[in-house]
């Protein structure tokens, strides 16, 4: 497909205009109205009249999608409260309309596929494809959602069955690409038309599974990095397993999860556990040495979280003789973002508490780990070196405070200590009573005298 030099241009020149809008939604210096934000980036519907009134899909349509496409994204903090503004898709039965106003889609993939770009908006685009979506909704209303990338685990080219959802900029009702195929093998685009064209960031996955059924959209853990700390890659997916565990319990997670995990899936690279199990449950037991308060500062994720903290806390599980940089030992850390502690479980760098964790595994994650001794040529790291573990997210966790000193005892202390103060019990009453005993006594003997003693006086 050859586009027309004027377009080309226009698309250049659209390049250089877009990184001053973008620096400046960056900054939070944009406009928090939705349709202010179109027109500042010159997507508006006048500006996307080529392709509301296309009939046929064609070069002109396509280098405006991409211009969406390219302008679309915002800073969270805006989106978050747009996505909550959106209108639901029109039934089956009634007309949709292109607005400036984002539309809310869920509902059923059935098909996805990339469509190919020609290599000028290609290079515009920094992609040679965007995915378009077949998404019916739950009201029969099919609708195609032109994104940057659907979900990765979603095969291409062929029919599917997932849950999915999307907010969306209403393009055309009238015309729609059609992906082509460039492979053998592969089924053909869906013949029937969409009722409506929209453009997406991203489409939602919601499997059934018990993450996907709190609302978990599984899309966001395609841009999640292993082997590292939290970055600006996992922050999206993080913060929504947080906000997914709060509409939970530790014992429905549990539930879930069946038995403790054996350890050494989360710990040991060479399981391989993640790639299929990202957001799974899991039930941790071990020793919490560390548990620190990690307050969240953004007002959009703490109404989205629901709180305006978590805690970090670092459980060391069972495991076999492991050699750790050079060092042999039986325990190992899982870091574990829990949204509270149990009342009165002690917090801090340095505790030891028992506790049991029911959550969802997340990542294998980076933590710095300061090792004191000096290496082979006798010097010590002036930085913290790094240790790979694996981050748990879930609610609060069970505790089992450690026993007083008293029950901590051998149960032969404990008689021995109970039968001497059974003895000085006895030999107490013994001691009242006799005591008792002597003044009534005494006392009868005072009420036998006379009221007067005369004393003879010795006058020699």
């Amino acid at each position: 497909m050859k586009m027309p030099s004027a377009v080309r241009w226009r698309g250049v020149a659209a390049v250089v205009a877009v990184a001053a809008w973008s620096a400046c939604l960056a900054a939070d210096d944009g406009p928090t109205d939705f349709k202010a934000f179109l027109e500042l980036r010159e997507i508006d519907q006048p500006r996307r009249e080529s392709i509301e009134s296309a009939t046929e899909w064609n070069d002109e349509a396509e280098a405006a999608v991409i211009k969406v496409l390219r302008r679309l994204d915002a800073p969270e903090s805006l989106v978050a409260g747009w996505r909550d503004a959106a209108v639901p898709a029109p039934g089956k039965g009634d007309a949709a309309k292109v607005t400036d106003t984002l539309m809310a889609i869920r509902g059923t993939a059935t098909f996805v596929a990339p469509r190919r770009l020609p290599p000028a908006l290609a290079e515009l685009y920094g992609s040679p494809h965007y995915d378009v979506v077949r998404i019916v909704d739950d009201k029969g209303l099919v609708v195609d959602v032109l994104t940057r990338a659907a979900p990765t685990a979603w095969p291409r080219w062929k029919t599917i069955d997932e849950p999915a959802s999307a907010v969306g900029l209403p393009l055309s009702t009238r015309a729609s690409p059609r992906p082509e195929s460039l492979a053998a093998g592969g089924q053909k685009w869906p013949e029937d038309a969409p009722a409506v064209v929209v453009a997406a960031d991203r489409v939602g996955w919601h499997p059934d599974t018990p993450l996907g059924r709190l609302g978990m959209d599984y899309g966001l853990f395609d841009s999640v990095v292993d082997g590292t700390k939290l970055v600006k890659g996992d922050t999206a997916a993080f913060y929504a397993v947080l906000a997914a565990v709060g509409r939970t319990s530790r014992r429905d997670i549990a539930d879930a999860a069946g038995e403790p995990i054996d350890a050494m899936l989360l710990i040991d690279p060479g399981r391989k556990w993640f790639p299929s199990h990202r957001g799974d449950p899991v039930v941790i037991e071990g020793n919490a040495m560390k548990a620190t308060r990690v307050a969240i500062d953004e007002p959009f994720l703490r109404k989205f979280v629901g709180s305006d903290h978590y805690w970090e806390v670092f459980v060391f599980v069972e495991t076999p003789l492991l050699e750790v940089n050079g060092r042999m030992q039986n325990s190992y850390p899982i870091v574990c973002c829990l949204r509270e502690l149990p009342a009165g479980m002690p917090t801090g760098e340095r505790i030891s508490e028992r506790v049991r964790v029911a959550g969802f595994a997340l990542k294998r994650y980076a933590y710095p780990f300061d090792d004191p001794r000096p290496d082979e040529a006798g010097q010590v790291a002036e930085s913290p070196g790094r240790r790979v573990t694996t981050l748990v997210v879930g609610p609060q966790p069970a505790w089992s405070p450690a026993p007083s000193e008293a029950s901590s005892q051998p149960i032969w202390v404990i008689a021995a200590v109970a039968a001497l103060l059974a003895v000085g019990a006895i030999f107490w009453v013994a001691l009242l009573y006799g005591n008792r005993s002597i003044d009534r006594t005494i006392q009868k003997s005072r009420e036998e005298l006379p009221e007067k003693i005369d004393i003879p006086v010795d006058d020699r």
